[in-house]
């Protein structure tokens, strides 16, 4: 009986293992596609409103050393949003046509940052339905962001055109949940603040 049971935890042992090996193992590097949709929601708010969001992207950039760009997707009611981020010191952008999306096929499309004047490096673009369907269906082959010092040439991967797709095909059917904002509960014994 004990010899019996001992092959039979070996057996699972070997089997256990051998599956282990057969799984990848998600890749940091951006080699593979992440097919693990991944969009979290918070009981943060953005305008007192409740969103999700996908993970960020890393983008390099091209032209400048050294440096790197985030480009994360999100929800807010029924819009989707992209978010780019320079990570670069001093990056001045303003409100106005400063995004360039290279497309595989030759066709530029040019996005109007929907934040406001920031040295952050941040562009914020709420996406209609046509600007959804493009990005969806058509491999980026670049992005160009011109700020006020230089213009940023950012890279895209054909893995993160397959996240992006990914990312955005999960957010046109995620639902937006009602969250309940964290309140903090005063102690019996406590006294009332201002005393």
């Amino acid at each position: 009986m004990e010899k019996s049971l001992f092959i039979f935890i070996i057996f699972l042992i070997g089997v256990f293992s051998a599956n282990a090996q057969k799984k990848i193992v998600p890749d940091s590097s951006g080699l593979y596609p992440s097919y693990d949709c991944g969009v979290v929601q918070t009981k943060q708010k953005l305008d007192k409103k409740e969103f999700a969001s996908t993970p960020s992207l890393q983008l390099r950039v091209n032209n400048v050393d050294y440096v790197y760009a985030t480009l994360q997707l999100g929800k807010r009611k029924n819009k989707v949003f992209m978010y780019i981020q320079i990570l670069d010191k001093n990056v001045c952008v303003k409100k106005d046509k400063v995004l360039d999306v290279y497309f595989k096929t030759g066709e530029v499309v040019t996005y109007e940052n929907g934040f406001k004047l920031n040295c952050d490096g941040f562009f914020v673009k709420q996406l209609s339905k046509k600007e959804f369907e493009k990005l969806r269906h058509n491999d980026i082959d670049m992005m160009k962001l011109y700020t006020y010092k230089k213009n940023y040439e950012l890279y895209v991967s054909e893995v993160q055109n397959i996240d992006i797709d990914n990312q955005l095909d999960c957010l046109s059917v995620y639902k937006i949940k009602k969250t309940n904002e964290v309140k903090i509960k005063k102690k019996k014994n406590e006294p009332a603040s201002g005393t």
